[in-house]
Formats: C-alpha cells, sequence, structure tokens
C-alpha cells in the first residue's frame, strides 16, 4: 500500500511516488476521503467506518440528500483512481458505509490532527475532564463487581443495603446516564453474566432486548458481536425446540459477523465457546471439542484466566462424553480447571469440573474419591447459590447411590434434583427430566409420584 499525505493546500493526496492520487482538485471527493483517512488514525479499524450521513455533513457537501451522497460516492469508487489502487473498501457500493484501507502508519496530513478536525468540522473528540472522571469512577466500580463476582457474591440477600453485590453495581452503571453508550454496553453484558451464573436466563434475555437500542449507539463490533453471543446463551439455556434453535442460530450469525469485522481475539474465542456449547446439546461433540480448543488459544493469547479456567473444565466434560478410553485426558483437562481456580482464586460460583470429575470417578468404581469430590462440589454451589450447577450434581449423586447407596437415597435424591430443576423457572428443565427418565427408567415413576407435573 504507498504512503499517503493527505494535503489540505492542494485538496488532493500524495502517493509515496510523489505523484497526485487526483488529477484535479475536487473539494467534496477530497473530504470525503480526508474524513475516511481522520478516522482510520484515529479510531480502531472496525470502528473507522464512515457513513453516509457523515459524509453529508462536510462543509462541501452543505447536507445533501441520502441519495444524492450515494450517487456521488458510487461515483468516485468507480474511477480509475480508485480501481487502480484499491483504497477504500465498502460494505455496499451505493449505501456504503466506506473505510480506507492503509494502514495507520502510511497516512499523514500536511496539518495537525485539531486543525484537520477544524477544517472537517467534526465535534471534537478528545474527552472532555468530566468525561475522563466518569471514566476513572466507571473503571473503579467496574472492577469492585468483578471482585465481588469472583467472591460469589453475586445478588445481595433480602434486607442487606445497596450496592453489596456486582449486580446491583453493574445495572446501576447501566443506567447512569452520564457514562457513553459504550461504558452502558459493557456493564450491561457484565450484569447478564451475572444472571446466568444464578440461572435467571429469561431474566437476561428480558434486560438485553430491554437495553437493545444501545446497540444503535455504540461503534464498537465486538460490543455488538457479544450482545448477540449473550442473546443466543439467554435462548439455548432457556429452552429447547425448533424456534429455539432458529433463534439460537440467528444470534450466533450475528455474531459471527460482528466478531470476524471486529477481529478482537477474545470476542473471536467467546463467539467459538459459545458455538462449542450449541454443538454440544445437539451431540456433536467433536466438532464441539474443536471449537472449545479455539477458545482456549483465544483465552491464553488475551490472558483472560477466567474463560481459561472455564475452557479447560468444558473440554474435560465433552471430552468424557467420548467414553472410557477418553476418560484419562478428560480427568487432565478438569484437573488443570480447578487447579487454576485455586491458584488464580477465581470460578467460585461453579464447581462443574469437580462434578463431572466425581462422575468419572464414580463410573471407574472409586467409590471414596468420587463421594469427596462430589460433596465438595455441592459445597461450592451451594455457597454460591448456583441451583443449576446444584441440581447437575444432586442428578450425579443419583448415579452414585445406585452404585453405592439404598434404592430409598437414589429415589430421593434424584426427586430432589427434580424439584430444583423444576424451581427453576426460567431454564430448561423439561430436557433434564427426559434425561433422567432415560437413565432410571425402572424406579422413575416412583420418583415423580406424588410431584405436580411440569407444565
Amino acid at each position: 500500500m504507498p504512503k499517503l499525505l493527505i494535503s489540505f493546500d492542494q485538496k488532493n493526496v500524495r502517493l509515496r511516488s510523489g505523484r497526485w492520487l487526483f488529477e484535479r482538485q475536487w473539494p467534496m471527493r477530497f473530504e470525503w476521503f480526508a474524513l475516511m483517512a481522520y478516522k482510520r488514525l484515529t479510531t480502531p479499524a472496525d470502528q473507522a467506518w464512515v457513513r453516509l450521513e457523515e459524509i453529508a455533513r462536510l462543509p462541501s457537501w452543505g447536507g445533501t440528500s441520502r441519495h444524492h451522497t450515494s450517487t456521488n460516492v458510487g461515483r468516485y469508487l468507480s474511477a480509475k483512481e480508485f480501481r487502480r489502487f484499491s483504497l477504500v473498501e465498502a460494505q455496499s457500493r451505493w449505501s456504503g458505509p466506506y473505510r480506507l484501507k492503509a494502514d495507520p502508519l502510511s497516512l499523514e496530513f500536511d496539518c495537525s490532527l485539531s486543525d484537520v478536525r477544524h477544517r472537517l468540522q467534526l465535534r471534537p473528540q478528545p474527552a472532555s475532564t468530566s468525561e475522563r472522571a466518569e471514566l476513572l469512577q466507571f473503571a473503579m466500580t467496574f472492577s469492585r463487581a468483578h471482585s465481588l463476582i469472583f467472591r460469589g457474591r453475586l445478588m445481595r440477600d433480602k434486607g442487606s443495603r445497596p450496592g453489596r453485590s456486582a449486580y446491583d453495581l453493574l445495572m446501576g452503571l447501566v443506567e447512569r446516564r452520564s457514562l457513553s453508550p459504550t461504558l452502558q454496553m459493557l456493564a450491561l453484558l457484565a450484569g447478564v453474566d451475572v444472571l446466568f451464573r444464578l440461572s435467571r436466563f429469561q431474566v437476561a434475555r428480558t434486560t438485553l432486548m430491554r437495553f437493545k437500542r444501545l446497540l444503535g449507539q455504540v461503534d464498537d463490533a465486538s460490543l455488538k458481536a457479544r450482545f448477540h453471543l449473550k442473546l443466543a446463551w439467554a435462548f439455548q439455556r432457556g429452552s429447547s425446540g425448533k424456534r429455539s434453535d432458529h433463534a439460537v442460530e440467528g444470534c450466533l450469525e450475528r455474531a459471527r459477523f460482528y466478531a470476524e469485522s471486529s477481529g478482537d481475539r477474545a470476542t473471536l474465542g467467546l463467539l467459538a465457546l459459545r458455538t462449542a456449547g450449541y454443538r454440544t446439546k445437539k451431540g456433536r461433540h467433536l466438532e464441539a471439542i474443536n471449537q472449545l480448543v479455539l477458545a482456549l488459544e483465544a483465552d491464553l493469547i488475551t490472558g483472560n484466566y477466567d474463560s481459561v479456567q472455564i475452557a479447560c473444565g468444558d473440554l474435560g466434560s465433552v471430552v468424557h462424553r467420548l467414553g472410557l478410553k477418553h476418560y484419562d485426558e478428560a480427568r487432565r483437562w478438569l484437573l488443570v480447571s480447578i487447579a487454576i481456580a485455586r491458584m488464580m482464586n477465581i470460578g467460585r460460583d461453579d464447581a462443574h469440573a469437580e462434578m463431572i470429575l466425581g462422575k468419572i470417578y464414580l463410573e471407574q468404581k472409586n467409590r471414596f474419591r468420587s463421594r469427596w469430590l462430589l460433596a465438595r462440589a455441592e459445597r461450592i454451589a451451594e455457597r454460591a447459590g448456583n441451583r443449576v450447577n446444584l441440581a447437575d450434581i444432586k442428578m450425579v449423586w443419583g448415579f452414585w447411590y445406585e452404585e453405592f447407596g439404598t434404592r430409598k437415597q437414589l429415589i430421593e435424591t434424584l426427586r430432589a434434583a427434580v424439584v430444583l430443576f423444576r424451581s427453576l423457572s426460567e431454564f430448561d428443565a423439561r430436557q433434564k427430566e427426559r434425561y433422567l427418565e432415560r437413565k432410571f427408567p425402572i424406579i422413575w415413576q416412583e420418583v415423580i409420584e406424588g410431584m405436580k407435573p411440569l407444565s
């Protein structure tokens, strides 16, 4: 790509060779190009797109109509200069948005950036003192909320003062109108994560839809991708069936578009993690494992050890579904997940790795080690208030009592699991009951006898 000097003095663009890009001065075309260069220099690549509305506000364009603006830009892109050097990319030639392909290091102006803003009549970009103060307060509150998440203080108890839980702090940030839409969206996504940990999937979906307006105000493609990934997870965990599958697939497809547009490694990793979860639900375990490997690599590259711990646990869980001959590998993944949680002091809200490891030892007839791990997993889930995790652990206890306990213990434990699943009004409990009925067909009628049917 040639080095470009954007010259306001000449109303033209000089290439590295010394020649000018345009044969003659044309203020409207030059201002459009200068605006793209300015955004490419001052914003991340995924936010450097220029829309028709922005072009129409440039000084020489004088607020021209959308049709007039799109016609002019479409003609510029058809000109021989742009065909020869391929300097501009467009999502659509006639409707935009448009972005300069040049690397920021290859761009220069013949005046300062503040002068560029003045000449193009752009609003000032540097954050004001009040905006910096808001960002400072946000950073402190946002970090404190995450510290509460790691300590298992997700939602405040009845009677306790506001601001003592992660959810209170995060949703308070979402409601703060003085914050930018980007910061509000960041707090919203973190708040929805808390709802996921509490198994409040329908509330999470409702919350996302209530603040969906923020999507139109945020330019960051990675945040838009994460919004759709949260929505996909809310649909996937909250229900089953064709409608749910279509909703999940639609959200994942939109998330993939934004994630790939942003190029953000962390968001691409989260996309792989959510895709793996959907593949697992469909029984496509090898595909899920491939996606989890991609997710783990992304987490290691970005240094996100909370997600590293989750990905290792999920890998162990899915690998163990491949059968007994894969149990040794699964056990190693699960032990790494548990070790990371202890070393980093994270993951206190979920005992999925301990539960699956206990199940593996149970199927290997290791009575005492499996009981110790399941008891530990149960304590973690109860302390964190993670009812989905606790119900899953009760279900695995059912396998333990089937092997080492009495019939009465087995029935009572399975009944406790069913009661827990049915108490989760926002969770797909029916899928769990079908699984239990398939695994315990002989005593299933005794388990559900006298219980209220699942509506």
